[in-house]
C-alpha cells in the first residue's frame, strides 16, 4: 500500500506533532509534512486543505485532550485546577504543540462538549454569568499556555531554567489565579 492510500487525520496529526516537537513551529510547513509523510502535498491537501486547517487540528486536539480529563461533579476549584494541569501535561508531551495552542482557540465544536460541565461546576460555588464563567475558563487556558510558551517555546531546545522553577511558577501562577477568581466572584465576595 502507498503511502498516501496510508494518509488519514491521525496519521497527519502524528507526523505534525512529531515535527513540531523535533524541530519546532518554525519548521512547519505543508511540504515538509508532505515530505516527511512520505507523500506528494495534493495527498496531503486532499485530508487538510491549508496550513491553517492544520494548525487548527493541533489546537482542537490539545483542547480535546484536556476536555476528556473534566471530571463531572467537581467544584469549581477542583475542576479549573483540574483543567490546568491537563493542559500543562498535554503540553508537556507535545511540547512544540504550545506555539500553535498560544495563537489558536479550540473549535467551538471542540470546547462546546465543556460547556454543560463547565457552567454546572462554576455556578453552583461562584457568582458569574455563563460569559464570565466561560471568560475565566478561557483566562486559565491563555494563563497556563503562556507558562507552556515559556517552559516549552524553543522546541525542540530544552527549557532554560531547571524544571523545578517552571513547576514552582506554575503551581503559584494557578493558586493565585484561583484565588483571585474566588476574591472576586466567591459566594461570600462583596
Amino acid at each position: 500500500m502507498s503511502p498516501a492510500a496510508r494518509l488519514d487525520i491521525e496519521s497527519i496529526l502524528r507526523e505534525v506533532f512529531d515535527l513540531l516537537d523535533q524541530e519546532g513551529f518554525a519548521a512547519l510547513s505543508m511540504r515538509t509534512l508532505a515530505a516527511r509523510l512520505d507523500v506528494k502535498a495534493a495527498s496531503l491537501y486532499y485530508h487538510v486543505p491549508n496550513k491553517a486547517a492544520l494548525l487548527q487540528l493541533v489546537a482542537d486536539r490539545v483542547a480535546a485532550q484536556v476536555i476528556v480529563t473534566l471530571t463531572p461533579g467537581l467544584g469549581w476549584r477542583e475542576l479549573l485546577s483540574g483543567m490546568a494541569h491537563a493542559l500543562r501535561d498535554a503540553l508537556r508531551t507535545h511540547p512544540g504543540a504550545a506555539a500553535v495552542v498560544a495563537v489558536r482557540n479550540a473549535s467551538p465544536e471542540v470546547f462546546e462538549k465543556a460547556i454543560p460541565l463547565v457552567l454546572t461546576s462554576m455556578h453552583a460555588g461562584l457568582r458569574v454569568t455563563d460569559e464570565e464563567a466561560l471568560f475565566l475558563v478561557q483566562s486559565l487556558y491563555i494563563l497556563v499556555t503562556g507558562h507552556a510558551l515559556a517552559e516549552f517555546g524553543e522546541a525542540p531546545e530544552p527549557p532554560v531554567a531547571p524544571q523545578a522553577y517552571y513547576d514552582a511558577w506554575f503551581d503559584i501562577a494557578v493558586s493565585t489565579f484561583l484565588a483571585g477568581v474566588q476574591a472576586r466572584h466567591g459566594a461570600d465576595a462583596g
